[in-house]
Protein backbone atom coordinates (compact mmCIF):
# COMPACT_ATOMS: atom_id res chain seq x y z
CA UNK A 1 0.00 0.00 0.00
CA UNK A 2 2.92 2.32 1.02
CA UNK A 3 4.62 1.76 -2.29
CA UNK A 4 1.77 2.43 -4.15
CA UNK A 5 1.21 5.51 -2.82
CA UNK A 6 4.57 6.56 -3.29
CA UNK A 7 4.02 5.77 -6.75
CA UNK A 8 1.28 8.05 -7.00
CA UNK A 9 2.82 10.95 -5.15
CA UNK A 10 5.74 10.33 -7.52
CA UNK A 11 3.24 10.01 -10.57
CA UNK A 12 1.49 13.29 -9.41
CA UNK A 13 4.85 15.06 -8.87
CA UNK A 14 6.00 14.44 -12.38
CA UNK A 15 2.47 15.47 -13.91
CA UNK A 16 3.11 18.77 -11.90
CA UNK A 17 6.42 19.55 -14.35
CA UNK A 18 4.88 18.00 -17.03
CA UNK A 19 2.19 20.22 -17.59
CA UNK A 20 4.40 23.22 -16.17
CA UNK A 21 6.68 22.30 -19.43
CA UNK A 22 3.61 21.41 -21.73
CA UNK A 23 2.23 25.33 -20.78
CA UNK A 24 5.45 26.89 -21.11
CA UNK A 25 5.79 25.26 -24.73
CA UNK A 26 2.84 26.31 -25.56
CA UNK A 27 2.92 30.04 -24.38
CA UNK A 28 6.68 31.03 -26.12
CA UNK A 29 4.60 29.07 -29.03
CA UNK A 30 2.25 31.96 -28.88
CA UNK A 31 4.37 34.91 -28.01
CA UNK A 32 5.29 37.39 -29.98
CA UNK A 33 7.43 40.30 -30.16
CA UNK A 34 8.22 42.23 -33.02
CA UNK A 35 8.74 45.86 -33.80
CA UNK A 36 6.99 47.66 -36.55
CA UNK A 37 8.44 50.13 -38.73
CA UNK A 38 6.81 53.67 -40.28
CA UNK A 39 8.69 56.43 -41.53
CA UNK A 40 7.01 59.82 -42.73
CA UNK A 41 2.92 59.53 -42.61
CA UNK A 42 2.00 63.35 -43.61
CA UNK A 43 -1.27 63.17 -45.67
CA UNK A 44 -4.54 63.39 -44.31
CA UNK A 45 -5.10 60.15 -46.15
CA UNK A 46 -2.07 58.78 -44.64
CA UNK A 47 -2.89 59.27 -40.96
CA UNK A 48 -6.81 57.82 -41.60
CA UNK A 49 -4.78 54.70 -43.00
CA UNK A 50 -2.50 54.78 -39.66
CA UNK A 51 -5.12 55.01 -37.53
CA UNK A 52 -6.85 52.26 -39.38
CA UNK A 53 -4.05 49.89 -39.26
CA UNK A 54 -3.67 50.62 -35.48
CA UNK A 55 -7.05 49.51 -34.56
CA UNK A 56 -7.05 46.66 -36.37
CA UNK A 57 -3.41 45.67 -35.01
CA UNK A 58 -5.14 46.33 -31.66
CA UNK A 59 -7.33 43.36 -31.51
CA UNK A 60 -4.74 40.61 -31.91
CA UNK A 61 -1.43 42.50 -30.53
CA UNK A 62 -0.78 44.44 -27.72
CA UNK A 63 1.19 48.21 -28.54
CA UNK A 64 4.44 48.00 -25.56
CA UNK A 65 6.29 51.06 -24.54
CA UNK A 66 9.62 50.95 -25.31
CA UNK A 67 10.35 50.85 -21.58
CA UNK A 68 8.65 47.57 -21.58
CA UNK A 69 10.59 45.95 -24.48
CA UNK A 70 13.37 47.05 -22.89
CA UNK A 71 12.08 44.89 -19.62
CA UNK A 72 11.11 42.02 -21.55
CA UNK A 73 14.50 41.69 -23.34
CA UNK A 74 16.11 42.16 -20.00
CA UNK A 75 14.10 39.57 -18.32
CA UNK A 76 13.70 37.32 -21.17
CA UNK A 77 9.99 36.88 -19.83
CA UNK A 78 7.51 37.07 -22.40
CA UNK A 79 3.55 36.59 -22.50
CA UNK A 80 1.09 37.06 -24.91
CA UNK A 81 1.44 39.29 -28.64
CA UNK A 82 3.46 42.68 -28.01
CA UNK A 83 4.27 45.13 -30.41
CA UNK A 84 6.17 47.86 -30.36
CA UNK A 85 6.08 50.83 -32.53
CA UNK A 86 9.06 52.89 -34.29
CA UNK A 87 9.43 55.57 -36.76
CA UNK A 88 12.81 56.51 -38.56
CA UNK A 89 14.17 59.48 -40.04
CA UNK A 90 13.02 62.15 -37.86
CA UNK A 91 10.47 64.04 -40.23
CA UNK A 92 8.05 66.67 -38.75
CA UNK A 93 4.73 64.35 -39.65
CA UNK A 94 6.29 62.20 -36.36
CA UNK A 95 4.89 64.70 -34.21
CA UNK A 96 1.83 65.02 -35.71
CA UNK A 97 1.04 61.20 -35.53
CA UNK A 98 2.46 61.47 -32.01
CA UNK A 99 0.09 64.34 -30.62
CA UNK A 100 -3.15 63.34 -33.48
CA UNK A 101 -2.82 59.34 -32.61
CA UNK A 102 -0.40 57.82 -30.44
CA UNK A 103 -1.55 60.09 -27.68
CA UNK A 104 -5.45 59.20 -28.35
CA UNK A 105 -4.31 55.20 -28.25
CA UNK A 106 -2.03 55.61 -25.27
CA UNK A 107 0.49 54.43 -27.28
CA UNK A 108 4.90 54.84 -26.85
CA UNK A 109 7.07 54.77 -29.43
CA UNK A 110 10.70 55.07 -30.26
CA UNK A 111 11.23 57.50 -32.88
CA UNK A 112 14.95 57.25 -34.52
CA UNK A 113 16.62 60.90 -35.51
CA UNK A 114 19.28 61.51 -37.59
CA UNK A 115 21.32 64.06 -35.66
CA UNK A 116 22.15 66.47 -38.53
CA UNK A 117 19.23 66.46 -39.87
CA UNK A 118 17.23 68.11 -36.99
CA UNK A 119 16.15 71.71 -37.60
CA UNK A 120 17.09 71.59 -41.76
CA UNK A 121 15.13 73.38 -44.26
CA UNK A 122 14.64 71.78 -47.35
CA UNK A 123 16.36 74.60 -49.41
CA UNK A 124 19.38 74.41 -47.85
CA UNK A 125 22.52 72.01 -48.86
CA UNK A 126 23.16 69.97 -45.87
CA UNK A 127 19.49 69.09 -46.07
CA UNK A 128 19.90 68.20 -49.73
CA UNK A 129 22.81 65.65 -48.83
CA UNK A 130 21.26 63.99 -46.23
CA UNK A 131 17.79 63.52 -48.16
CA UNK A 132 19.68 61.84 -50.84
CA UNK A 133 21.24 59.48 -48.69
CA UNK A 134 18.03 58.38 -47.38
CA UNK A 135 16.94 58.28 -50.77
CA UNK A 136 19.55 57.32 -52.80
CA UNK A 137 17.56 56.40 -56.10
CA UNK A 138 16.45 60.65 -55.44
CA UNK A 139 13.54 61.82 -53.72
CA UNK A 140 10.29 62.41 -55.34
CA UNK A 141 8.84 65.86 -54.75
CA UNK A 142 6.41 64.50 -52.08
CA UNK A 143 9.65 62.91 -50.26
CA UNK A 144 10.41 66.62 -49.84
CA UNK A 145 9.51 66.27 -45.70
CA UNK A 146 10.70 68.62 -43.51
CA UNK A 147 12.63 67.47 -40.26
CA UNK A 148 11.69 67.81 -36.92
CA UNK A 149 13.44 70.87 -35.08
CA UNK A 150 14.57 70.57 -31.35
CA UNK A 151 11.30 71.49 -30.19
CA UNK A 152 9.31 69.09 -31.77
CA UNK A 153 12.13 65.99 -30.56
CA UNK A 154 11.64 67.74 -27.46
CA UNK A 155 7.77 67.47 -26.98
CA UNK A 156 8.06 63.87 -28.34
CA UNK A 157 10.64 63.22 -25.04
CA UNK A 158 7.88 65.47 -22.68
CA UNK A 159 5.12 62.69 -24.00
CA UNK A 160 6.80 59.93 -22.67
CA UNK A 161 8.04 58.48 -26.00
CA UNK A 162 11.82 57.24 -26.39
CA UNK A 163 14.42 58.82 -28.78
CA UNK A 164 17.03 56.54 -30.60
CA UNK A 165 19.65 57.16 -33.28
CA UNK A 166 19.65 56.84 -36.75
CA UNK A 167 23.09 58.00 -37.24
CA UNK A 168 24.68 61.37 -38.48
CA UNK A 169 23.82 61.69 -41.68
CA UNK A 170 22.16 58.28 -43.11
CA UNK A 171 24.86 56.92 -44.77
CA UNK A 172 25.12 53.11 -45.71
CA UNK A 173 27.51 51.51 -43.03
CA UNK A 174 28.76 49.32 -44.99
CA UNK A 175 29.99 51.47 -47.89
CA UNK A 176 31.88 53.73 -45.14
CA UNK A 177 35.78 53.13 -45.46
CA UNK A 178 37.31 55.32 -42.92
CA UNK A 179 37.27 55.18 -39.44
CA UNK A 180 36.59 58.75 -38.79
CA UNK A 181 33.67 58.91 -40.77
CA UNK A 182 32.09 55.43 -38.97
CA UNK A 183 32.51 56.85 -35.72
CA UNK A 184 31.09 60.27 -36.34
CA UNK A 185 28.09 57.80 -38.08
CA UNK A 186 27.65 56.21 -34.83
CA UNK A 187 29.31 57.72 -31.62
CA UNK A 188 29.08 61.63 -32.60
CA UNK A 189 25.68 61.47 -33.47
CA UNK A 190 24.68 59.61 -30.23
CA UNK A 191 26.33 62.00 -28.17
CA UNK A 192 25.19 65.24 -29.83
CA UNK A 193 21.76 63.88 -29.27
CA UNK A 194 22.33 62.92 -25.85
CA UNK A 195 24.07 66.60 -25.16
CA UNK A 196 21.09 68.34 -27.17
CA UNK A 197 18.04 66.54 -24.89
CA UNK A 198 20.03 65.62 -21.89
CA UNK A 199 18.95 62.31 -22.03
CA UNK A 200 20.55 58.26 -22.81
CA UNK A 201 20.28 56.81 -25.98
CA UNK A 202 20.36 53.21 -25.88
CA UNK A 203 18.38 52.25 -29.40
CA UNK A 204 20.10 52.52 -32.78
CA UNK A 205 18.54 51.39 -36.24
CA UNK A 206 21.28 51.21 -38.88
CA UNK A 207 19.99 53.16 -42.05
CA UNK A 208 18.50 50.62 -44.57
CA UNK A 209 18.64 48.11 -42.03
CA UNK A 210 19.18 45.96 -44.56
CA UNK A 211 21.70 42.71 -44.58
CA UNK A 212 23.86 44.34 -47.32
CA UNK A 213 24.28 47.79 -45.52
CA UNK A 214 26.24 46.89 -42.81
CA UNK A 215 29.20 44.82 -42.04
CA UNK A 216 31.40 43.40 -38.99
CA UNK A 217 33.31 46.55 -38.27
CA UNK A 218 29.77 48.59 -38.38
CA UNK A 219 28.19 46.17 -36.09
CA UNK A 220 31.13 45.73 -33.69
CA UNK A 221 31.06 49.96 -32.62
CA UNK A 222 27.13 49.65 -32.36
CA UNK A 223 27.45 46.64 -30.01
CA UNK A 224 30.18 48.77 -28.08
CA UNK A 225 27.93 51.62 -27.69
CA UNK A 226 24.31 50.67 -27.82
CA UNK A 227 21.66 48.05 -26.10
CA UNK A 228 19.79 47.74 -28.63
CA UNK A 229 20.55 47.74 -32.53
CA UNK A 230 17.58 47.86 -34.90
CA UNK A 231 17.34 46.06 -38.26
CA UNK A 232 15.12 46.10 -40.67
CA UNK A 233 15.10 42.17 -41.42
CA UNK A 234 11.82 40.23 -40.74
CA UNK A 235 11.47 38.23 -37.02
CA UNK A 236 9.81 37.68 -34.43
CA UNK A 237 12.35 39.17 -31.11
CA UNK A 238 11.17 36.05 -28.95
CA UNK A 239 14.49 35.17 -27.70
CA UNK A 240 16.77 38.46 -29.52
CA UNK A 241 19.67 40.24 -27.74
CA UNK A 242 21.25 43.01 -28.64
CA UNK A 243 20.21 42.68 -32.54
CA UNK A 244 16.60 42.68 -33.09
CA UNK A 245 14.25 41.71 -36.16
CA UNK A 246 11.84 45.13 -37.30
CA UNK A 247 8.52 44.56 -39.94
CA UNK A 248 8.65 47.27 -42.17
CA UNK A 249 4.94 48.73 -43.13
CA UNK A 250 3.84 52.04 -44.32
CA UNK A 251 -0.01 53.20 -44.60
CA UNK A 252 -0.60 51.60 -47.97
CA UNK A 253 0.42 48.34 -46.48
CA UNK A 254 -3.16 46.04 -46.36
CA UNK A 255 -4.05 45.19 -42.78
CA UNK A 256 -3.90 41.17 -44.00
CA UNK A 257 -0.84 41.22 -45.57
CA UNK A 258 1.13 43.06 -42.57
CA UNK A 259 -0.80 40.35 -40.05
CA UNK A 260 0.29 37.90 -42.55
CA UNK A 261 4.10 39.35 -41.84
CA UNK A 262 3.25 39.69 -38.29
CA UNK A 263 2.72 35.67 -38.54
CA UNK A 264 5.85 34.95 -39.61
CA UNK A 265 5.06 34.10 -42.89
CA UNK A 266 7.89 36.20 -45.10
CA UNK A 267 10.12 35.37 -41.47
CA UNK A 268 12.21 32.37 -43.96
CA UNK A 269 13.69 34.23 -46.26
CA UNK A 270 15.27 37.01 -43.45
CA UNK A 271 16.06 33.90 -41.04
CA UNK A 272 19.98 33.07 -42.35
CA UNK A 273 20.96 36.65 -43.25
CA UNK A 274 19.96 37.86 -39.76
CA UNK A 275 21.89 34.26 -38.10
CA UNK A 276 24.75 35.68 -40.18
CA UNK A 277 24.75 39.22 -38.53
CA UNK A 278 24.52 37.65 -35.16
CA UNK A 279 28.39 35.99 -36.15
CA UNK A 280 29.52 39.15 -37.12
CA UNK A 281 28.50 40.32 -33.04
CA UNK A 282 29.51 37.09 -31.81
CA UNK A 283 32.81 37.13 -33.08
CA UNK A 284 33.33 41.01 -31.91
CA UNK A 285 32.89 40.33 -27.98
Amino acid sequence: MLVFKNILYLLLDLSYYLIKFLKKILQNKNSVLRILIHHDIKSDNQINSFKNQIKKLSKDYDFISPKEFEKIIRSGKLKGKKLLLTFDDGFKSNRVIAESVLKTNGIKAVFFIISDFIGLKTNSLNYSKIIRNIYPNGPTLNELSEPMDNDDIQFLINSGHTIGCHTATHKMLSKITKAGDLKEELIDSKDNLEKMFKIKIKHIAYPFGTFESIDKKSLKLLSENYEFVHSGLRGNNLKAQKLFYRDATNTETKTTRLKSFLLGNADFIYKNKFKTLKSFLIDTI
